[in-house]
């Protein structure tokens, strides 16, 4: 009954954290500061080919906006990727796992050094960065994929970009 109990407990807290929960598009954070646009490349992507993804973040708040983000390799760290394709996520990369805290057996083990920056974004402010999908997602086929982006900000709430739809051919 004790296991029963504390599974049900654990069940909002792994919720929060599940890529099916990513954006639910019944919810939005009550006062966001910033937007997130994330665009995919208008020509299909061959396959095996790097897939960039630029990500723009834009302060729309009329105040300075705090921006954390997290060493090594920031740019996939800030946000939670989520690639399905026929309805199922696309099998993770080593690194992807690796940055996630989601390692298993046989994956590389390294050691991790690292830290966080805070800095801050003025009102109306954009930056940008690109992703390459490849470093997280492990694409073996052809098809259709939709592409969630979602940043968990440092007091709980959740900015997602509008779900994408690449491409990719032969």
């Amino acid at each position: 009954m004790n296991r029963a109990r504390v599974l049900l407990l654990a069940i909002p807290f792994v919720a929060q954290w599940c890529f099916g929960q990513m954006c639910p598009s019944t919810a939005a954070p009550t006062n966001p500061v910033y937007s997130v646009v994330a665009a995919a490349p208008k020509d299909p992507e061959r396959l095996g080919a790097p897939i960039i993804i630029n990500v723009t973040v834009t302060n729309i708040s009329k105040g300075d906006a705090p921006w954390r983000a997290e060493r090594p390799d920031p740019t996939y760290r800030a946000f939670r990727f989520l690639l399905e394709r026929d309805g199922r996520e696309v099998e993770k990369t080593a690194f992807h796992r690796k940055i996630r805290g989601e390692q298993r057996p046989g994956d590389p083990q390294e050691v991790e050094s690292g830290s966080s920056f805070l800095s801050s974004v003025g009102p109306g402010k954009s930056f940008s960065f690109q992703v390459d999908l490849m470093r997280l997602y492990e694409i073996t086929g052809p098809g259709i994929y939709a592409l969630n982006v979602a940043r968990f900000n440092d007091d709980g709430t959740r900015v997602c970009a509008k779900p994408l739809a690449l491409t990719i051919t032969q």
